[in-house]
């Protein structure tokens, strides 16, 4: 099917190489240097030191064409990522672990994350893609600095006004009347920059109820003190109207809040941040402050007596950072700190058995040293160690059956890391790095462990009734569940505990005149891995250990004027062991949704000036899906929309983007562009609950002032 599809995009590249040329002459330019507006792949990125394994997405470069409505737009074209949507929003996966796993930072500065509440941890679309000026991915724990992850750390950086006065605006406009539109002004004049701007996107539904309303505004601005450094504040702010999904096609064994829900129920979510850094040759400081407020909007046919549906979620997390850095001799050492705390309240409807306010929150401590040594010519050296401490807390009033409690979880732990570059030519450099990883339990962990432990969660107890094989229905009471095998099930569950392990990486990468590349093999031990099982409110509990191990392949190679080959692969094996519960109901011991295979192929050719065309093919092979049996058997043989999936089945989308800059007319410089996303309508699942909405076309101009 993949290789169906790149020869399908070679015919196609190749049909433009040949035809379109005689139309327009060539700018003149070397024929095999890699183009200095296309820095997207990760074999060309500078790597920070004591992380080598960086790759880089710069949204400037992409051909938009309305297509791309968040950061998952971008982050899909990254090496070792893939993108799961469904009706609770978009979870970007890293080496097959999810978004509460990894690190997220603007500008180099931590980022609240609550954790994984229902499939989110980070909520994307807060942070405008107009004002990023790239995305750097690292993956594995990389440097010291960057602790609290066991899978690598995403840093999104916004961009900075430079130059004259100027400013640009776009419009686009796609299948399902998907439409968007927004403007940005920038510049600099006497060491003082901005760049603030705006957007909005309006979507029609593609699946029953799920129709989307957004819109957001950003701003940056930044002042260079002299020879001392620079300051800039940057803040955002977006609103996201959006209907619960209804569709018959979504698969509800994932237990949803929108089970018997009707049209014109929704929710809203809010998104804010504020930040404030100091940059100098000495000293970086940093404030930040996210909050986050989710209003659910419950609407039914029918209203019986006692019911009464309601949910809103209120998260702030403000956050600080100060390092002291500087460059002695042949050494580049550096030493700070960093402190979150992350503070969130919530109403919560059992399903008709009352309700429930909880209250959780997170005191989180990062403390990190590092040194790199260029001890030879071509040798470098990283020594560094980071301590990390974690203090979560949560307590709860009205829970069914009026019981009031609290609980908590404390703990820390060392991360020493050590590594080693080796520049054997000018062109080619060959790493290696290994370290301990430490990953505190997030607020949503311990709220999820909480609930299941205490058996307050619906769909928890339908699990425990799975693996227990008990006759009942899933709503029932917990008091009808036998006392021995509610002890069993939490001693099963066990105290949560903070994640740790250690990694290891061995990498070459190089580049030429036409080609650039990455290469690198990497080996991932994570004890006590924090596991969440796939429905609703789940299970959440630590297993004995994870095993992740593959290898990550980048390049791109240029072979003439209008023809450009990129692409980046991972192959990713998993082995997860101490899983009571996943290995009691399906007997397999694999991660959930974790493909052993992606890949991401980029075809491009530039035929005449101002002009590119490029094929995409995005590949992820089949993995386990764990169908979450959550809905006793009589009711799946009596509806099959509620039969598990336990598999998901290999998908590829290919898609082809035509942009084209005629260049500038009486001081406008426009842009179209044109896009077919999913070009061969595939109608595949990318999660349990979600289909894809078939082909979509898209159509846009963006013009710059």
């Amino acid at each position: 099917m993949c290789a169906q599809a790149l020869g399908k995009g070679w015919a196609f590249v190749m049909a433009l190489a040949v035809f379109l040329p005689t139309a327009r002459g060539w700018a003149d330019e070397n024929p095999y240097e890699l183009p200095a507006t296309l820095v997207r792949g990760g074999a060309r990125h500078e790597a920070m030191p004591g992380s080598p394994v960086v790759s880089s997405v710069r949204p400037d470069v992409e051909i938009q064409a309305g297509q791309i409505s968040d950061v998952t737009g971008l982050l899909k074209d990254a090496g070792s990522i893939f993108i799961q949507d469904s009706s609770y929003g978009k979870n970007v996966f890293l080496r097959n672990l999810g978004d509460q796993d990894y690190r997220i930072l603007i500008d180099g500065v931590p980022v609240g994350q609550m954790g994984r509440y229902y499939t989110r941890s980070f909520s994307w679309e807060a942070v405008p893609t107009a004002n990023i000026e790239r995305i750097d991915v690292i993956r594995g724990a990389g440097s010291a600095e960057y602790g609290n992850t066991v899978v690598g750390t995403i840093d999104i950086v916004t961009k900075q006004g430079t130059g004259d006065l100027q400013g640009s605006g776009w419009w686009s406009l796609g299948s399902f009347t998907d439409l968007k539109g927004g403007a940005t002004c920038s510049g600099s004049s006497s060491g003082a920059d901005w760049f603030w701007g705006g957007g909005y996107r309006q979507r029609d539904p593609y699946l029953d109820n799920n129709d989307v309303h957004q819109w957001n505004v950003f701003s940056r601005v930044g002042y260079r003190v002299k020879d001392r450094g620079d300051f800039h504040v940057y803040g955002y702010t977006s609103h996201r109207n959006e209907g619960f999904v209804l569709d018959e096609r979504v698969n509800w064994n994932v237990w949803s809040n929108a089970r018997g829900l009707t049209s014109g129920s929704y929710f809203d979510l809010d998104n804010s941040g504020v930040q404030a850094v100091w940059d100098s040759d000495w000293v970086n400081a940093a404030f930040s402050y996210t909050a986050q407020d989710r209003d659910d909007h419950y609407k039914r046919d029918i209203w019986n007596t006692g019911d009464w549906w309601d949910y809103d979620l209120r998260y702030k997390a403000p956050s600080f950072k100060v390092k002291v850095h500087h460059r002695w001799r042949n050494h580049t050492w550096k030493l700070g700190g960093e402190y979150t705390y992350g503070d969130s309240d919530a109403n919560w409807v059992y399903y008709e058995q009352g309700n429930e306010d909880v209250s959780f929150n997170q005191d989180l401590y990062g403390f990190f040293a590092e040194d790199s040594w260029q001890a030879l010519p071509r040798v470098t050296l990283t020594f560094g160690v980071r301590f990390d401490r974690f203090e979560n807390r949560i307590s709860s009033e009205g829970a069914p059956g009026g019981r009031e409690s609290r609980d908590e979880l404390t703990g820390d732990g060392w991360s020493p890391r050590l590594s080693v570059a080796y520049q054997a030519t000018d062109a080619v450099q060959i790493y290696g790095f290994f370290g301990r990883l430490f990953k505190a339990p997030a607020m949503a962990d311990l709220y999820r462990w909480y609930g299941n432990y205490n058996l307050l969660s619906f769909g928890g107890r339908a699990v425990l009734r799975a693996f227990y094989g008990l006759d009942q229905p899933p709503g029932a009471p917990p008091e009808l569940i036998p006392p021995e095998l509610v002890a069993d099930w939490q001693s099963m569950l066990g105290r949560l505990k903070p994640a740790k392990g250690y990694d290891a990486e061995l990498g070459l990468k190089g580049r030429g005149d036409r080609f650039a590349y990455d290469l690198n093999l990497f080996y991932e031990y994570i004890d006590d891995y924090i596991m969440i099982y796939p429905i609703s409110y789940p299970p959440t509990y630590n297993v004995d250990n994870v095993q992740l191990w593959g290898l990550e392949v980048s390049g791109i190679y240029t072979f003439s004027k209008w023809l450009e080959v990129e692409g980046n692969y991972a192959f990713v094996q998993n082995e997860k062991k101490g899983d009571e519960i996943t290995e009691g109901i399906y007997e397999t011991d694999d991660l959930f949704n974790a493909p052993e295979h992606v890949l991401n192929v980029f075809i491009r050719t530039r035929p005449f000036k101002g002009f590119m065309a490029e094929w995409q093919v995005n590949f992820v092979s089949g993995r386990f899906a764990g169908g979450a049996p959550g809905v006793p058997p009589q009711v799946s043989d009596v509806k099959p929309q509620f039969q598990p999936i336990m598999e998901l089945g290999p998908y590829d989308i290919e898609s082809i983007h035509l942009s084209y800059s005629p260049g500038p007319w009486r001081g406008v410089s426009p842009r179209f562009s044109f896009a077919v996303e999913n070009l061969f309508d595939r109608q595949d699942y990318i999660r349990l609950d979600y289909p894809l909405p078939g082909r979509l076309f898209y159509g846009g101009i963006e013009v710059k002032i």
